[in-house]
């Protein structure tokens, strides 16, 4: 008689509570959340439910302890960026042997990752200038020693939030009044992330891609490779295709590039989403999560790889799947594309029925409805959800997403 596993998972959304239940084997599902997002009908997807702000480990810690008490935890796991750290220190205390505090923060640090990516580099190995942000001076002296344009982002973080572009001298001033607002502002989800420290890096030329990918006790599987399009006034990523348009060559570049990565950052176990910068000089890390990527890329997979890189992080932490050997076929195309809306305060949503009922739709994840207020389109942040499409290329699969983006109409006012 095989006793029932006991999962703990940490933040997420209600998808990822019926994802756990279908990868778990029928395991019971702890669930710790922020009591704001925890609803009635959340009560049949979970064993228990701990309402806790779980990014304050003197909150959660206790809480985890008392409920390890109950029934020792076979995995823990987290899909969300701000759970991913909480998750990883739940590994050390309770010695569960998934990814420890340590590295899990080297990547949810940039500053951290930039370290570790200059350490573990080979000699004469390109690596991307980056310091810590301390004053206008430092950003002026950074500037004249990589050269413009120059980036400079939040060590933490999501969704491209605090994102600025130094093109030159004459802009550093401003780049600073920006980091000083966003420090004092904070990010959309506040108390989720710390707005704080921020990083400036040596800005690198080249289209954007990211490999989705799942590591198996040290062995990683580039699962896909994305392809994005970035909106060049906000640096925000309006579009993602999956395969990635690139040659044989240039993908065999991404798929090593992305082993040595993480072998680099010591990430043994689970998901990763990893982006890229195809410069001139090959395959440049721009940051990387370790967890699956925003912006239904889970869909995307699961639709032309044939796996849920989701589902096989809670099955692969219980021990429930062999790992894979090598990188999945894939069949057919895939994209989403961000939605977007005139500011104002919603007050009609068209064809999300026609549109979520097509055969061409893999998911529609809108976040607002009628009486809610839509700001500016400054940031990844100020999306409103994406749509994503499958098609028998990527080509064609960039066209029906459009189509079915121009279907959805999001009336605003005022």
């Amino acid at each position: 008689m095989t006793s029932t596993k006991r999962l703990l998972l940490i933040g997420g959304y209600t998808d990822h509570l019926l994802k756990a239940a279908r990868a778990s084997g029928g395991a019971e599902i702890v669930w710790c959340q922020f009591p704001e997002e925890i609803r009635p009908e959340h009560a049949d997807l979970a064993s228990e439910i701990f309402p806790v702000d779980f990014t304050d480990w003197e909150q959660l810690r206790p809480v985890v302890e008392k409920a390890y008490e109950q029934g020792a935890f076979d995995a823990v796991v987290s899909l969300t960026e701000p759970g991913l750290d909480p998750a990883a220190r739940v590994n050390d205390l309770l010695g569960l042997g998934g990814t420890g505090y340590e590295v899990s923060h080297r990547f949810t640090d940039k500053w951290l990752m930039r370290r570790r990516l200059a350490e573990a580099a080979a000699p004469g190995a390109a690596v991307v200038g980056a310091e810590l942000v301390t004053d206008r001076d430092g950003m002026a002296e950074f500037g004249a020693r990589y050269g413009y344009p120059f980036i400079v982002k939040p060590t933490s973080g999501t969704a491209s939030f605090g994102v600025v572009k130094v093109n030159g001298p004459e802009e550093v001033e401003g780049a600073w009044q920006e980091v000083c607002r966003l420090r004092d502002s904070g990010h959309p989800l506040i108390g989720a992330y710390d707005i704080d420290r921020f990083i400036m890096e040596e800005f690198v030329e080249g289209p954007l891609c990211s490999a989705e990918a799942f590591s198996f006790d040290g062995h990683h599987v580039v699962m896909a490779i994305t392809e994005a399009i970035t909106e060049e006034s906000n640096h925000v990523h309006v579009g993602h295709v999956m395969p990635a348009r690139l040659t044989p060559e240039l993908e065999a570049a991404v798929v090593r590039a992305t082993c040595e990565f993480l072998d680099a950052l010591g990430y043994r176990d689970g998901a990763s989403h990893t982006e890229f910068k195809l410069s001139p000089r090959g395959p440049v890390i721009i940051e990387s999560q370790n967890r699956v990527g925003g912006a239904l890329l889970t869909d995307m997979v699961e639709s032309v790889y044939g796996t849920s890189p989701q589902e096989l992080a809670f099955s692969w932490a219980l021990g429930l799947v062999p790992p894979m050997t090598e990188r999945p076929a894939g069949r057919g195309g895939a994209a989403s594309w961000l939605i977007v809306a005139e500011p104002g305060r919603v007050r009609e949503v068209r064809g999300l029925d026609e549109v979520r009922g097509a055969a061409s739709t893999l998911g529609v994840d809108l976040w607002v409805g009628p009486g809610d207020v839509i700001r500016s389109f400054d940031g990844q942040w100020d999306g409103l959800g994406h749509v994503a499409s499958r098609a028998d290329t990527a080509d064609d699969a960039i066209r029906v997403c459009q189509e079915s983006l121009s279907a959805l109409r999001i009336v605003t006012e005022g």
